[in-house]
C-alpha cells in the first residue's frame, strides 16, 4: 500500500513539473508555471516522507515540509542539505507567487524553475538510494 502513495505523490509530482516545463517559455504563464514549481517539489517532497515512514502529511502547512522531510532522512546522506536547501527556497517563495504584490523578474522565475528541476533530480535520486518501495513506477 506504501509504494502505491509513493507513486501518486511522484506522479502528481512529475505532472507539475512536466506542466511547468510546457509553460515557462511564455511570460504569460510564469506565476502558473512558478507555481506548479513549487507544488512539483512539496509532492516530491510528500513521495519521499511516505516512503520513509512519515504519515502526517495531512497538514497543509508546506512551510514545514522541509523540516518534516529532514526529520526522516538518514543523517549521514551527504547529499540531504543541497536538496533540502532547493526545498527550502521554493517554500519560501509560495507566498510571493501566489499573494504577493511585489513584481517578479524573469531571473526570479528562472531561479525557481531551476530549482524545482535540481530538487526532483535530487528527490530521484535520494529515492532510488534510499530503495524507497514504489520510487520507480515498475515496482509493486
Amino acid at each position: 500500500m506504501q509504494s502505491v502513495r509513493v507513486q501518486h505523490y511522484i506522479q502528481r509530482a512529475t505532472d507539475f513539473l512536466e506542466g511547468m516545463q510546457l509553460t515557462r517559455t511564455d511570460s504569460s504563464y510564469w506565476n502558473s508555471s512558478a507555481l506548479l514549481a513549487i507544488h512539483s517539489a512539496v509532492s516530491y517532497s510528500d513521495a519521499l516522507r511516505v516512503g520513509l515512514g512519515d504519515h502526517s502529511l495531512a497538514s497543509d502547512d508546506h512551510g514545514k515540509a522541509a523540516d518534516a522531510l529532514q526529520k526522516v532522512l538518514p543523517s549521514k546522506n551527504p547529499d540531504k542539505n543541497h536538496g533540502l536547501g532547493h526545498l527550502r527556497y521554493l517554500l519560501s517563495k509560495k507566498h510571493l507567487v501566489t499573494y504577493g504584490d511585489h513584481r517578479l523578474e524573469r531571473t526570479d522565475y528562472e531561479t525557481l524553475f531551476t530549482k524545482a528541476e535540481r530538487f526532483a533530480q535530487w528527490a530521484d535520486k535520494i529515492g532510488s538510494q534510499l530503495n524507497i518501495e514504489g520510487w520507480q513506477y515498475g515496482d509493486q
